[in-house]
């Protein structure tokens, strides 16, 4: 049995806040004139790129329960997160409206697909997915595809860029308030959490990363594996009757093949690799939702880097249909 409704609905959101070097914003329009939507063929809907939100108050931020009734700016200063964390109301607001959008394209019955912009932006997206899978009485499973761990928070990370916290915040872990509005989104569960192609964690996030139980489907790991650990991840989530929402950043690429990136790192996967990894997604039948994020089309003028994503995820988004949940 298959489920009504399957199609993907396509939405950008042009900013890179996020990120410590500027220029994913452009990324949505630059993977539109590669020929993604062309690729997703006429049962795709394409709204377009999210109008940018007016920055939430510092206010706003902080959880309610640490808000005494009178509160001075002095005081309301020292409640912010431990350490840096750049942009932090202008990612928020950008935060709310992603997941906004995302979670009525999910209650339409259709799959979102984020353009990016950096990779701060899917805190929004998976955010609709965990609410979503929760109200269906499913469990989420969370594909991250990165060269970084993004599980800093604001006291561990180095830079202060929220992109690289965005994954330990929807996992639970503290420091960057009350990003999402009310209600908050059930944590995505470590346990359901894979990162494919890492290969850039800092120490801190190293550490809570081993402490949370997450897989770390690194590429020692996956030169000496394969995709065997990411097809018994898969294989988990059929059994558990889940849903799947994958996160892809260009830069899990080496950057050979993706140079249109802000945050290269050596050693990444292969064309063909993540052409397989995408296929074995493809086949397990569960996937509700989509980022494509962190292509900065100004570092690679030719062009290139955008038509190689849309060629890579093409297959991908012809998807095979859901999984009957009943």
């Amino acid at each position: 049995m298959t489920m009504g409704g399957q199609g993907w609905v396509v939405f950008g959101a042009a900013a890179d806040w996020g990120a410590g070097r500027r220029g994913a914003a452009e990324g949505p329009a630059a993977l539109r004139a590669a020929g993604l939507l062309e690729a997703l063929g006429t049962a795709a809907e394409d709204r377009g790129d999210l109008p940018a939100p007016t920055p939430l108050p510092p206010a706003a931020l902080v959880p309610a329960a640490l808000v005494p009734a009178a509160l001075a700016p002095s005081a309301l200063a020292r409640l912010r997160p431990e350490g840096p964390a750049h942009h932090l109301p202008r990612i928020a607001a950008w935060v709310r409206a992603i997941r906004a959008e995302a979670a009525a394209i999910l209650a339409s019955g259709r799959r979102p697909l984020l353009l990016g912009g950096d990779h701060s932006l899917p805190m929004g997206s998976v955010a609709a997915s965990a609410t979503a899978a929760a109200a269906a009485g499913r469990p989420l499973y969370l594909l991250w595809m990165d060269a970084h761990g993004d599980f800093n928070t604001p006291a561990t990370s180095p830079s202060g860029n929220v992109h690289g916290m965005a994954l330990a915040a929807l996992c639970g872990e503290p420091g960057l308030g009350d990003l999402w509005g009310a209600p908050a989104p059930p944590p995505v569960a470590p346990s359901r959490l894979a990162l494919l192609g890492v290969r850039d964690l800092d120490p801190g996030e190293a550490r809570l990363l081993r402490a949370r139980g997450a897989a770390v489907l690194g590429m020692d790991r996956l030169r000496a594996e394969g995709l065997a650990p990411l097809r018994r991840f898969l294989e988990e989530a059929v059994a558990a009757g889940g849903w799947l929402h994958v996160s892809l950043d260009v830069d899990v690429l080496d950057p050979t093949l993706m140079p249109g990136t802000g945050t290269p790192v050596p050693g990444g996967l292969s064309l063909e690799a993540l052409a397989a990894a995408l296929a074995l997604v493809r086949g397990s039948g569960l996937l509700r939702a989509l980022d494509l994020v962190e292509l900065n089309p100004g570092l690679d003028p030719s062009g290139a880097s955008a038509r190689r994503a849309v060629a890579l995820v093409a297959p991908l988004l012809a998807t095979p249909a859901l999984r009957d949940a009943a």
